[in-house]
């Protein structure tokens, strides 16, 4: 049964297949829009489409259903494999690296003949690019630079890619009756944003069984290498999982281990010594005697190291060890402290379902409340908010307040920065809202000097709450634009203006540890789904990367209760210590 990871990628080739060849925009769109509601939902689009009801799902018309349904009987997309006779297929990752985009893929690649990634940094080397007419040096540069970039970074894959496919491992383990304990560890397990493979760690009476029932499950698509206690596989998506097996009373020293990080390890390792002990995998051993003590949990490894637990997503060694030595960890925020989500989009601008269907989605989540947060008219989007619009949705969403007793719809907008360093919006219609985030969209080779203008005029705005994705890096995919984050966090503590954590796993911005010097500048986060629809309300990427950068429940704005919020919003702006703290 092909895989939502699998049908996803080949729906995105084929939109960056169209790019290229310079098909209608909003037929592209509807394409990679498709991929994305793909990648998005949780259940077997398999499985969905086996029943029949493809449609039903938000952003899948008629036309994606039956490419879809074409993909799932054949194996293959007849319209992808035409466009591949036209068009090489490394010019897909080409395009799509920064400062380049399918027009300039294009125009180099039949100016050249050139199609591979090495053939275009060599021709970039040569000089052959800065040669081209509308072009030039800066072109050139901005390619070499990508290449490089793109290269150092193809073997790792986002968190939330391979997130999924090490939960449904262990879920497959889980149900093996061989299996005990099995627990997914190393970069997955501290919730970096990228990673290279996956660690999974388990218990067995006996391990032999549990490796070779792994080795032939569906998911398998090469086993790379088997043994009693390890078996090392490739999936269908190209992850590679490496599975440890080992006794019951063995388990927290193996989980520790390989947890990590390395950095982590080797100072905890470190610390032993100078106790007259000797920590591994094997247990943690007392050098003078011999003794060793074997771990069922990785509290009882660091408590023979006299530390406090540490969570995972804090063994980087960036002092969690000295912390925890003085009982001085931080209570991290936790996923149950979030009561709301500050930044959701609808169909009114470009999302896929409506407010009162994200309203029931977040419902279902738990939340207690969102903003609608639908983009403003100067996206360029057809359906981005005018203040006609604006005046409309408000109505809207003051009549579907009425229906709620437990739940609440903020008014909101993400306000575009645009290029000229003004919002999109007047100040009249932003002062109305109870809530405006403000992103910057466009303009991003603007030099460091007229982003950081363009983000200073937006905190200065008394409207503006919270500054969306700060950064606007795409992980993997687009370098941060040129800002200082040290003046975005002092203009953002002096203003009050909270600075998001995009909990999307392809933009996690702020990173962990912009979060974590925001924090300790005395600086709000807020930590925001972005969602387009309702399978990305999800916040567990966001609140991952806040743990990683030691943040606390009372940074966080959205921690607060309705009340508490309506409250904190009817006052001016001001940093957190002056705004009144978490109950």
């Amino acid at each position: 049964m092909m895989s939502n990871r699998e049908i996803a990628a080949t729906l995105d080739m084929l939109a960056s297949m169209m790019e290229l060849a310079g098909e209608n925009k909003y037929k592209t769109i509807a394409v990679a829009n498709g991929a994305a509601r793909v990648a998005e939902t949780n259940a077997s689009i398999a499985r969905i489409a086996a029943e029949g009801g493809l449609q039903e799902l938000p952003g899948i018309g008629g036309k994606i259903a039956a490419k879809i349904e074409e993909l799932l009987k054949t194996g293959r997309l007849k319209e992808l494999e035409e466009y591949k006779k036209r068009f090489p297929s490394d010019l897909v990752f080409v395009q799509k690296m920064q400062g380049v985009g399918p027009k300039t893929a294009r125009k180099i690649w039949e100016a050249l003949g050139i199609s591979s990634l090495d053939e275009f940094e060599a021709a970039a080397r040569r000089g052959d690019i800065a040669g081209l007419p509308g072009l030039g040096e800066k072109a050139q540069d901005n390619i070499l630079k990508a290449i490089g970039r793109f290269k150092s970074r193809s073997a790792r894959v986002l968190l939330g890619e391979a997130l999924p496919i090490a939960e449904e491992a262990v879920e497959i383990l889980k149900g093996l009756p061989e299996a005990r304990n099995v627990t997914y560890a190393g970069s997955v397990r501290r919730m970096k944003e990228t990673v290279k493979d996956v660690d999974i760690i388990a218990t067995a009476t006996k391990p032999d069984v549990l490796t070779e029932a792994f080795s032939r499950q569906p998911m398998v698509a090469e086993v790379i290498g088997q043994g009693p206690t390890k078996c090392s596989i490739r999936t269908h998506t190209g992850l590679q999982i490496d599975l440890r097996v080992v006794p019951h009373d063995l388990y927290g020293n193996l989980l520790q281990h390989f947890t990590g990080s390395a950095a982590h390890n080797v100072a905890l390792r470190e610390l032993a010594i100078s106790k007259d002990l000797k920590v591994s995998e094997y247990g943690v051993e007392e050098t003078k005697t011999g003794k060793v003590h074997k771990c069922a949990t990785e509290a009882e490894v660091y408590a023979l190291l006299g530390l406090d637990y540490i969570p995972p997503e804090l063994r980087e060694n960036n002092g969690e060890i000295e912390a925890a030595a003085r009982h001085r960890l931080p209570r991290l925020i936790e996923p149950g402290d979030i009561r709301g989500d500050m930044h959701v989009h609808s169909d009114w601008s470009d999302g896929q379902a409506s407010i009162a269907g994200m309203a029931a989605a977040a419902r279902e989540l738990g939340h207690k409340y969102i903003a609608m947060s639908d983009h403003t008219q100067s996206m360029g989007m057809v359906r981005g908010l005018t203040p006609k619009k604006l005046e409309q949705q408000l109505k809207e969403i003051e009549e579907l307040n009425l229906e709620f007793d437990d739940f609440h719809i903020f008014t909101s907008v993400e306000c575009d920065v645009k290029a000229d360093a003004t919002l999109d919006l007047s100040d009249d219609l932003l002062a109305r809202l109870d809530f405006v985030t403000a992103s910057v969209h466009s303009g991003f080779g603007q030099g460091k000097k007229q982003i950081m203008k363009r983000i200073r005029a937006a905190m200065e705005n008394p409207h503006v709450r919270a500054i969306g994705h700060p950064t606007g890096r795409l992980i993997n995919k687009r370098e941060p634009y040129e800002v200082d984050i040290d003046e975005i966090i002092e203009l953002a503590t002096r203003t009050g203006t909270a600075l998001e954590i995009n909990a999307h796993y392809s933009r996690l911005d702020l990173s962990d540890q912009n979060a974590r010097a925001a924090q300790d500048a005395g600086c709000w986060l807020v930590i925001n789904s972005d969602a387009h629809s309702a399978g990305g309300l999800e916040l567990g990427y966001g609140v991952a990367t806040a743990r990683r950068g030691w943040v606390r429940r009372e940074t966080v704005l959205n921690t607060r209760t309705t009340a508490q919020l309506m409250k904190l919003l009817r006052k001016p702006k001001a940093p957190p210590e002056k705004s009144g703290r978490a109950a």
